[in-house]
């Protein structure tokens, strides 16, 4: 099936290249247009490899401890197997058991937490969510997906999903190395959970990226965009689980991020967009303002908000979105045990003017990082973090920092903001 959607996509790609321009956007997105052999470059002024960040699909910084934390599947051959996030199902036998890590974002250290309490034998990560409270930003929740395979699915019964994904609980103490395990949730509504946005340590939105888990239809719902995706509304309360369909207008629902002012983002997978959205939480509705487009897939989307902006009068924040630039050949190189198959990376930055509807929504998405694999392969999230100029010779700069779910690694790369930014 995986050498067939290959080839069928190239086709339907190189097809739409010859005709009308929503076609011809859509070849773009697939990287059709985009040849890996002539693969441009664009990284900062120095690159640090992030250690012990095997196969991390999502990233979110702590601000008040300067710390990032991560979910890994650690092991590359196992993530090549069976990940459902990406339609592999090929060794549900043998998945991965991964792992929490916090990386401190000014020294690059990691720490891999241990999961105390933790009852499964499988925890395939996927996407995210941190919370704390506004009194207590040393106790940390961290909502993370498990893509756990359904053990009563067979050939017996080819009627049950192939996975049983759920969301896991954990709350963990900065400083610690331990992440204590409080509970799994599970509902029929958190069909294919992709990415997470954590409103509470009661409450959060989860995304299903996909109503087709596998198979052809897979393949139409990400080429057609038809909006059979939607987002999820979930809220804790003791042993009870509710959960509400709350946007179902996105053709494929991936990434989740917070905007400024509680804005909500949404990345649009093979769409290449990113909406912008405001959240009435009482109502338990989503309402999209606007969108902004990119030249390729958009992951999970995040807004860097500039911290020293007093410094020089100057105001750096915006929206970063990261995608994959050749996804024509993700059904292949996704597979590869060894990890060097290269899936290509590009991440684009929009100034933040463009979250405001009819203020800055003509702005136009700008290349901020691309590689072709070698340094960096598939990237899923990038987050950036700003460098105190008062400690850094009064250079405004930043670390943009990347990670893959089938990467060997996280990339830490140094942006000027000046350059690039402006």
């Amino acid at each position: 099936m995986a050498v067939f959607l290959y080839i069928t996509t190239i086709v339907v790609g190189i097809l739409s290249a010859f005709l009308y321009s929503p076609l011809k956007r859509e070849a773009l997105i697939l990287g059709v247009l985009r040849p890996l052999s002539s693969w441009e470059k664009v990284h900062g002024i120095e690159n640090r490899v992030i250690e012990d960040t095997v196969a991390c699909e999502d990233l979110h910084y702590h601000e008040p401890s300067g710390l990032l934390y991560s979910a890994c599947m650690d092991d590359m051959k196992k993530a090549s197997g069976w990940f459902p996030g990406s339609g592999t199902f090929d060794h549900p036998e043998n998945p991965s058991f991964g792992t929490l890590v916090v990386i401190d974002s000014k020294t690059m250290k990691t720490t891999k937490l241990s999961l105390a309490g933790f009852p499964y034998p499988v925890f395939v990560t996927h996407g995210i969510s941190i919370y704390s409270h506004p009194s207590d930003n040393k106790t940390v929740f961290i909502f993370a997906v498990n893509h756990h395979p359904n053990q009563i699915q067979s050939s017996a019964a080819p009627e049950q999903p192939k996975a049983d994904s759920r969301v896991e609980l954990f709350i963990h103490t900065v400083g610690s190395d331990t992440a204590k395990h409080l509970r799994s949730i599970s509902h029929p509504l958190i069909r294919t959970p992709n990415d997470l946005l954590a409103l509470s340590d009661k409450e959060f939105l989860v995304t299903n990226c996909h109503y087709y888990r596998d198979g052809l239809m897979r393949f139409v719902e990400d080429l057609s965009h038809i909006a059979w995706t939607d987002i999820i509304h979930v809220n804790i309360d003791g042993d009870n689980v509710t959960a509400t369909a709350i946007l179902n207008s996105i053709g494929t629902n991936n990434g989740l991020g917070w905007g400024p002012n509680e804005q909500v983002l949404i990345g649009d997978a093979t769409g290449g967009n990113l909406y912008f959205a405001g959240l009435v939480v009482e109502n338990k509705t989503l309402s999209v303002s606007h969108y902004v487009s990119a030249d390729g897939i958009v992951d999970n989307p995040s807004f860097f908000s500039d911290p020293y902006t007093e410094f020089d009068g100057k105001d750096y924040s915006g929206y970063i979105l990261p995608g994959l630039g050749r996804p024509i050949d993700l059904a292949v190189s996704f597979r590869d045990p060894t990890g060097k198959a290269p899936i290509p990376s590009l991440v684009w930055f929009v100034p933040a003017s463009a979250g405001k509807k009819g203020e800055g929504s003509d702005k136009q998405a700008r290349l901020l990082f691309s590689d072709d694999g070698s340094s960096l392969r598939g990237v899923t999230t990038a987050v950036m973090v700003a460098i105190d100029p008062a400690t850094n010779d009064g250079k405004r700069e930043g670390w943009l920092f990347l990670t893959g779910v089938v990467a060997p690694n996280m990339l830490a790369t140094k942006i000027d903001f000046a350059t690039i930014l402006s």
